[in-house]
């Protein structure tokens, strides 16, 4: 039974949100080509959702099969002309009616064809923004306002002259109004310079900014870079829990108060709690805090906080009362907001990506961070068993990249289709079947590639690589 129990679990947990995400956004894409297809008169002959031997299907009352195949990793839509045929001297196929020619795909104006094919990445990227637009009207979005809270000493932001209390307006010439966004442009820019707008008592200045590198080390065991600001957010000093048995619990401190003041000092942000109580460990402080309506005053000692030196020797490293602030909250919006902010995240998402693969192609990001299918499988697992909201929110973004990926200008994929028309409409004419063909064997030679090394990629992440290695040891 435990045997069964550690077999099925992976699948339970990693394989099947794989698969309802993939599904999912399969559908999506191919509903794109298909509703345009026959907008524009093309007779659409099967949908498929997965490759391969029929599991079931129907036909409806257009002639299309719409079919579930055995193999769920991908899907088509499968139009009549689509698919070269025997041409005569003039270039008109030989065999096809009239009324054939009127439903042919190949027949259909250039900007026809161009439409139908940009219709599926088109309509994932929609599926992005409606699906975060609904996330953040029903369940709300993380919301930091893009004001400095916190300065970590000798980091980049004091390095840079950046202040508690800055509002940062721009990062590398992009708007910002949450501090996640911040976090999210500097995460993929390890170690480069980046210029900043700050306001700072209504006056805004630029500021270059030497971005940190932060080593992050995923349950694996694998290390990747990230850029780090060395700032937090403005977090507003609100009790947010009590510690059970702690020196705030004693002094009678509840969840909801305002910080006020602390020894007559006004308080302003929870990092100014922080920053007063780790330097007074047991010295008794006055705490003036706002309740409801009214101001109460109350006397806390801040316990010592240990911890562990380089050494592993045990260190007092400063004065706790226990308290947390408020967790970071998910702002619920309007629907027309919801839907202003799910373009933002798109676009912020977009200009991300594009910034990380313009750094694996000049070689200053590594390849290493290319994700295949397993990898994305592991993330759908862990999205899923976080939550409702993270699932949702990766089904956006994957939405997303799918749009993204299938618009690259390589042969065998929606671009290189469009990157074809492209030539098209310059000469007039299509490009010749033997350019095309030879297009297409290399667009196939580069998929293939990338595909392989993606899944080797994750076959390292996942340790399965070094695994097969230790048995030859």
């Amino acid at each position: 039974m435990v045997n069964a129990m550690e077999f099925l679990n992976p699948l339970w947990n990693y394989v099947l949100p794989f698969l309802v995400i993939l599904t999912i956004l399969v559908f999506v894409h191919e509903m794109g080509h298909y509703y345009i297809a026959r907008r524009a008169g093309v007779r659409v002959e099967a949908f498929s959702i997965g490759f391969g031997p029929e599991l079931f299907g129907w036909t409806d009352r257009h002639g299309t099969r719409w079919r579930f195949a055995a193999i769920p990793l991908g899907g088509y839509v499968k139009m009549f002309g689509e698919s070269e045929r025997e041409v005569d001297a003039d270039g008109n196929e030989v065999g096809l009616t009239p009324a054939e020619k009127a439903v042919s795909f190949q027949h259909k104006r250039l900007g026809q064809r161009a439409a139908i094919v940009f219709a599926g990445p088109f309509v994932n990227y929609l599926f992005a923004i409606l699906v975060l637009g609904i996330l953040f009207a029903t369940a709300g979005q993380s919301f930091s306002p893009a004001i400095i809270g916190s300065v970590t000493a000798g980091g980049p932001a004091e390095k840079a002259g950046i202040k508690t209390g800055d509002k940062i307006l721009q990062v590398a010439g992009h708007d910002v109004e949450r501090f996640e966004e911040i976090v999210q442009a500097l995460a993929i820019r390890p170690g480069e310079r980046v210029t900043m707008v700050v306001e700072r008592n209504g006056e805004r200045r630029g500021v270059d900014v030497d971005v940190g590198v932060r080593i992050i080390t995923d349950k694996r065991g694998n290390q990747a870079p990230f850029g780090e600001l060395g700032a937090g957010p403005f977090v507003a000093p609100v009790v947010g829990r009590v510690i059970a048995s702690g020196a705030a619990e004693a002094a009678g401190l509840e969840p909801g108060d305002v910080f006020l003041k602390i020894k007559g000092q006004p308080i302003e942000t929870f990092d100014d709690v922080r920053r007063i109580v780790s330097a007074n460990a047991e010295v008794p402080l006055e705490f003036v805090v706002r309740r409801g309506e009214r101001d109460v005053s109350l006397v806390v000692t801040p316990k010592w906080q240990t911890g562990k030196d380089k050494d592993g020797n045990t260190v007092k490293v400063g004065g706790v009362i226990g308290v947390a602030p408020q967790a970071a909250f998910r702002k619920q919006h309007g629907i027309g907001d919801s839907f202003v902010q799910a373009v933002r995240e798109t676009y912020g998402l977009t200009i991300a990506t594009f910034t990380a693969v313009g750094q694996m192609i000049a070689g200053t990001r590594s390849t290493r961070d290319l994700s295949g299918p397993l990898r994305i499988a592991e993330i759908s697992g862990d999205m899923a068993q976080h939550g409702l909201y993270n699932f949702f929110w990766f089904l956006g973004v994957l939405s997303l990249h799918l749009c993204i990926i299938n618009l690259l200008p390589v042969p065998m994929l929606d671009g290189g289709h469009l990157l074809f028309y492209g030539f098209e409409a310059l000469r007039g004419k299509p490009l010749g079947r033997r350019a095309q063909e030879y297009g297409f064997r290399i667009g196939l030679a580069l998929v293939i590639t990338l595909m392989v090394f993606a899944t080797w990629n994750d076959l390292v992440h996942l340790k399965v690589i070094e695994s097969i290695r230790s048995l030859f040891v």
